[in-house]
């Protein structure tokens, strides 16, 4: 354990030397958020209505500033394009050589990114939260409050583990850019960060349910705002630890099968 948090220190370090590049990562995501909260303040008064699909307009505000705060954790935050370059420019090599775990190394700087950028997107939010605090409502309970953390840290692990499937392929492909970007722009609909999922069409519903995206936002913020029960908690919790569990296994199979690739070609 000491090693991947040596490697987490080392990562913490680096990034603070690029600090401005991952400030201005995060505030280009605040921006964009409140421009969407400017547009739902404008729903509400043009409809002249308390209730939009089931939410008030202080629940539609603390959705999407709670959206925002994971955005700041999760969405942002990805290696995807560091292990494609490790992977193709040979600094693999280097790692298998050391005494640690590859995978657990790149999952050590990872989460520490995740949280330089929490730290930063936490600072501009909190300021949000302030001047709109007539319109932010607290968790509905504090077991509520302790699930919606735990749903977002299982969330940033499943979005870790979905992107370093498809950085992997990087074994087989110079280039795996293409694939995530694609996995982002569905990522931008499916996570429901932009706007609940509720809202979408009764088919869209059923397609998000079947993907493993709303574990990322729209589940945890549920959670929050008390509008799923205890059962569909429960059954929410072990969909996603499924979706990890499954991501985990395809994971290992395809770096047991690149690591051979790779070896073959004398990397």
């Amino acid at each position: 354990m000491k090693k991947y948090l040596a490697v987490a220190k080392a990562t913490w370090q680096e990034y603070l030397t690029y600090r401005t590049n991952l400030f201005l990562e995060v505030i280009g995501g605040f921006v964009a958020q409140l421009v969407i909260i400017a547009v739902w303040f404008s729903i509400f008064r043009d409809l002249k209505t308390e209730i939009v699909a089931g939410y008030s307009l202080p629940e539609m505000i603390t959705y999407l500033l709670g959206a925002g705060i994971i955005n700041s954790f999760i969405l942002i935050a990805s290696q995807g394009d560091e292990i494609n370059d490790d992977i193709n420019r040979g600094k693999l090599s280097g790692f298998l050589v050391k005494p640690l775990s590859v995978p657990f190394y790149w999952l050590s700087r990872d989460l520490c990114r995740r949280a330089l950028t929490f730290i930063l997107g936490m600072g501009e939010y909190l300021v949000i939260i302030l001047i709109l605090s007539n319109y932010f409502i607290p968790p509905f309970s504090l077991a509520n409050f302790f699930m919606f953390c735990l749903a977002v840290l299982l969330g940033g692990i499943l979005h870790f583990f979905l992107f370093y499937i498809f950085s992997i392929i990087a074994f087989w492909m110079d280039q795996t850019w293409g694939p995530r970007f694609v996995i982002r722009v569905i990522m931008s609909i499916a996570t429901g960060s932009l706007i609940p999922l509720s809202l979408f069409p009764a088919n869209w519903q059923l397609v998000f349910n079947l993907l493993p995206f709303k574990f990322m936002a729209y589940f945890p913020l549920q959670i929050y705002l008390g509008k799923v029960s205890v059962s569909e908690i429960i059954l929410g919790f072990s969909a996603l630890l499924v979706w990890i569990s499954a991501l985990i296994g395809i994971s290992v199979w395809i770096w047991e099968k690149g690591l051979k690739k790779y070896s073959a070609y004398g990397n």
